[in-house]
């Protein structure tokens, strides 16, 4: 016996909500108790034009073809009542709990239940697995940093050269580094690509303000803030994935070097190593570094100072932004290595000018070197009469050089080399340093590509940080 089209029609109504998962379409929700009638209105005028839009798809089609053929297989027959004859509105419905009820009724909806359900396990454990995959590899990669971090707890400043001897062979397309700057209450991020000849091209930069309550004057207050924005920027200038380079500012740092000789002990419990930190024995933090021969007895140590609070700050930082670091280093000292190997001089001068304080190095090639802190920097001598007042700067670093060196019985360089963030406030792009002072950029000492016009991201606070760029470029290539 066949079903006529009224009878499937009522039937697919009364079981829309199988049929509408089937077909994986949305359904208009049930209706709930105490709900208002307007609201049951609209629901029901929702459910009528779902069931019209799925009465023209195929697949509604061929379910009517098939429970068909079902009730023809299963001889539906109506039951025989005695001198009396269904009405129209109830032969349908019994002819559909029948069908309801029937075996072959039973089989289609549970395969295609037991096929949906099926998929849709199928795909749980697919994304299951591609998640399990993904945590994988990001706890070997957390494993592999703190290791790294453990590392970096006790830093060494000084032996960066080390990574030109044992770096791994690099991949023949150009390597993408990040550099963090910090320095005055700025921090500066970078973006760049370096190849095989250390030829460097900037590919973004950002610089940001950084309030006192995230950095004081030394230590970073909040870890966690400064990991914030430090993300912000990597993401930003699409670094998550490349290994950072943080520089620290030199005022942070003091140098010294010492005779093997004098000294009963290299470390930082020798009483005279001890003397020259300016900070108290429980917050230094002391790097050795050998300048020449160990074998020789009256070999060279160059060691750095810093604070231990500020260096365990900036690691925690790092291990919380949570990318590989090849080092984190003061400014000057790299540069004034790099110079020391491009420049034919007994002696070499070197300053960094900042915004309150200038650091000066003097030092020879591969052997003395020791620092000293100004207390004056740019600020004072940032006007619009920048000719005027830049000299006037320069005139009082050179008379407290004569000074230093006059102590040590030395003659002043004919060149005084000039880095630092307070270079770009002292002097416009076509400006020249006063007679005796030379910019690095000078030196080439390092191929550098920077072309803030045709980058999509150069956010800057300052007018200017070409000679920042070009200093850090410089570092980067010294230890890489």
């Amino acid at each position: 016996m066949k079903l006529n089209k009224i009878t499937i029609k009522n039937f697919l109504k009364k079981n829309i909500e199988i049929i509408s998962n089937f077909l994986g379409s949305p359904i208009a929700p049930k209706k709930k108790r105490n709900l208002k009638k307007s609201k049951q209105i609209s629901i029901t005028k929702r459910s009528f034009s779902l069931f019209n839009s799925l009465s023209k798809s195929e697949k509604y089609r061929n379910i009517v073809e098939k429970l068909t053929k079902f009730t023809e297989e299963e001889e539906i027959e109506p039951k025989k009542f005695k001198n009396k004859q269904l009405s129209k509105e109830q032969k349908p419905f019994s002819l559909i709990n029948k069908l309801a009820n029937s075996i072959k009724y039973k089989q289609f909806v549970n395969k295609f239940t037991l096929s949906n359900n099926f998929n849709l396990i199928k795909k749980k454990l697919k994304i299951k697995y591609k998640f399990s995959e993904f945590y994988s590899n990001i706890s070997k990669s957390t494993k592999d940093y703190l290791r790294l971090s453990g590392k970096l707890k006790s830093i060494k400043l000084l032996n960066l050269k080390s990574f030109k001897e044992n770096k791994v062979t690099k991949k023949k397309s150009d390597q993408k580094i990040g550099i963090i700057f910090y320095g005055d209450h700025n921090i500066i991020f970078i973006s760049l690509f370096i190849n095989l000849n250390n030829k460097v091209r900037i590919d973004g930069v950002t610089e940001i303000p950084i309030p006192g309550n995230v950095i004081g004057d030394t230590i970073i207050e909040d870890t966690n803030e400064l990991a914030n924005i430090a993300l912000d920027s990597i993401n930003l200038l699409e670094l998550s994935s490349s290994p950072l380079l943080v520089v620290l500012s030199s005022s942070f740092f003091n140098i010294h070097t010492f005779k093997a000789s004098d000294l009963k002990q290299i470390t930082p419990s020798d009483t005279k190593v001890k003397s020259k930190s300016p900070y108290l024995p429980v917050n230094t933090l002391v790097d050795f570094r050998r300048m020449s021969d160990p074998k020789i007895s009256d070999t060279l140590i160059r060691t750095i100072y810093t604070n231990k609070e500020l260096i365990n700050s900036w690691t925690n930082t790092l291990e919380i932004i949570n990318l590989p670091v090849i080092g984190l280093v003061p400014a000057a000292p790299n540069i004034f290595d790099s110079i020391s190997e491009n420049v034919n001089e007994e002696r070499i001068i070197l300053i960094d000018i900042e915004s309150n304080s200038t650091s000066v190095l003097i030092g020879t090639k591969s052997a003395k070197l020791t620092s000293h802190k100004l207390p004056f920097g740019s600020s004072l001598y940032v006007s619009d009469n920048l000719k005027k007042t830049s000299l006037t700067y320069f005139e009082r670093v050179k008379t407290s050089i004569n000074l230093i060196m006059n102590d040590s019985n030395e003659e002043l360089t004919s060149d005084i080399f000039v880095i630092g963030s307070g270079l770009d406030k002292l002097i416009k792009k076509d400006m020249t340093l006063p007679k005796g002072f030379k910019k690095i950029s000078e030196l080439n000492l390092t191929e550098i590509s920077y072309y803030p016009k045709s980058m999509k991201i150069h956010e800057l606070i300052s007018t200017s940080i070409e000679s920042t760029i070009y200093s850090l470029t410089t570092i980067l290539s010294s230890c890489v």
